[in-house]
């Protein structure tokens, strides 16, 4: 069975990246006691055991978390260990790895300076939460590992046991987002199957992985496969599995699919409206009946998944001309949600410009760069056809070809720039409409812009136009 040597640099590198984003130092222990990852003075120790009568060996012992606050007052998780008096915590939280309900290791949140404990202790709740996660996703690293070993294959590189995803997570104040984000909190726990609808890029997936890590399958995989992106004759396979021999080229020993995979976890079928034809009478049989069947194979597999789908597509549509099956929409569409594409969030624009930056600053291991004001307002009122994924190559993009501390409309990729200043000829327009088109994207800019939010008054003035010429434009734009 695997263990955390199998992962050794996948744990360190996270550690590393985990504590780069809550400032705090972090270390993990085996089963044993040894020290596999650390970060700060605790790198320098790795490989080395951590001290007998430490309170994250006796977290591994209890197997529940525990959380330190000042070493002198708390004398009875810390009197045997031999390093008490010489110890610098000045506030920790520790939390059990868990494998199978079996204790594998420790995680600890560390911190040294009065300024770190002070957060520590404030935020208790939440980095509790937080490392409940991390220890879950551990876990399922581990699990699938076994999983990989047992069937002789790697495991899926689509398995997703390397994120910490929660609705929290999901950038966005959008008034839109946070409805469906509250109506996708309330059915985290069922078994019924979600249907999410929505224009690519607009974070299905992320969604998707947010009510399975929130939910009580969140210590088993979610698995993603892209219904669109697998060949017809290879998707039932990677569905369902099949037993050796079943066809040409199949391995002697046979392979299971993401179905058996998933077990007890989530399985998200993205783009599900270009699964073909045959195979949907056969994914409803599954649905309908709980169970599976591998290629050539006579043995009835029960399995306990539930079910993501997600398309961009118009499902209905498509039963109108018969090439999605009516019965298989029924039965997937129990819980619908949908997301807007990002034209009809630009409120949230802003939120992700800084968020990208930030994320991609620390890729290039660069200071956090700044953002011209005007391109800012310029990406804002830019209707992003390739939604947020788009605008995350974008700032990508952006960051890596700045050359001074902030991002300029020179930094822009051609395509921006080329696209939009020529739009206007391209499509035919008058001057008395190309005029309108320019004030409304003006309006709409400042309407949307976070030092404005609304705030007519401070528009108009900043415009330096009435406050009653600015409602009767907004209401000739429809922007209101």
């Amino acid at each position: 069975m695997a263990d955390f040597s199998y992962i050794q640099e996948f744990v360190q590198t996270f550690s590393e990246n985990v504590s780069e984003v809550l400032g705090f130092d972090i270390t993990i222990l085996n089963e044993n006691g040894i020290r596999i990852s650390g970060t700060g003075s605790y790198k320098d120790s790795i490989g080395e055991p951590s001290p007998e009568g430490s309170y994250l060996r006796m977290i591994m012992e209890t197997k529940k978390p525990a959380m330190i606050y000042d070493v002198i007052k708390n004398e009875s998780q810390c009197m045997s260990c031999k390093f008490m008096g010489q110890c610098k915590v000045s506030a920790s939280i520790g939390f059990p790895i868990l494998k199978r309900n079996r204790s594998v290791g420790v995680i600890g949140i560390m911190g040294f300076s009065p300024e770190q404990k002070e957060r520590i202790i404030k935020n208790s709740e939440k980095l509790i939460r937080f490392l409940h996660h991390v220890s879950a996703l551990l876990e399922n690293k581990l699990l699938l590992l076994d999983c990989s070993q047992e069937s002789g294959r790697e495991a899926y590189e689509d398995i997703d046991v390397l994120k910490n995803v929660s609705f929290d997570s999901i950038v966005g104040h959008n008034s839109g987002l946070q409805d469906v984000i509250k109506k996708a909190r309330r059915v985290t726990n069922s078994p019924s199957t979600v249907l999410i609808r929505g224009d690519s890029g607009t974070g299905k997936e992320l969604l998707a992985q947010a009510i399975h890590y929130e939910s009580n399958r969140r210590k088993h995989p979610f698995v993603a496969i892209n219904c669109a992106a697998i060949p017809e004759n290879l998707l039932e396979s990677e569905l369902f599995g099949y037993e050796g021999g079943a066809f040409t080229g199949s391995r002697r020993e046979g392979s299971i699919g993401k179905f058996e995979y998933a077990h007890k976890g989530t399985l998200f079928l993205d783009e599900i409206g270009d699964m073909p034809i045959s195979l949907q009478a056969k994914l409803l049989r599954v649905l309908q009946e709980r169970s599976i069947e591998r290629i050539g194979g006579k043995k009835i597999i029960p399995i306990d998944v539930r079910v993501i789908a997600a398309t961009h597509r118009n499902l209905e549509e498509m039963v109108e001309k018969g090439t999605f099956r009516e019965d298989l929409y029924y039965r997937l569409n129990v819980i619908p949600l949908h997301t807007k594409p990002l034209k009809e969030r630009r409120d949230d624009i802003v939120l992700f410009l800084k968020y990208f930056i930030r994320k991609h600053c620390r890729i290039l291991k660069i200071n956090e760069l700044g953002i011209d004001p005007v391109l800012e307002q310029w990406l804002i009122q830019y209707d992003w056809p390739g939604n947020i994924r788009q605008l995350e190559n974008a700032v990508e993009y952006m960051v890596n070809i700045a050359e001074t501390d902030t991002i300029e409309f020179d930094d822009l990729p051609d395509y921006l720039n080329k696209q939009e200043n020529f739009d206007c000829f391209r499509r035919g327009l008058s001057l008395e409409q190309m005029i309108a088109e320019y004030e409304k994207n003006i309006l709409q800019t400042f309407y949307f812009a976070e030092p404005y939010r609304n705030d007519k008054e401070k528009i108009s003035q900043t415009l330096q136009i009435s406050l009653s010429t600015l409602y009767r434009k907004l209401d000739k734009y429809q922007l209101e």
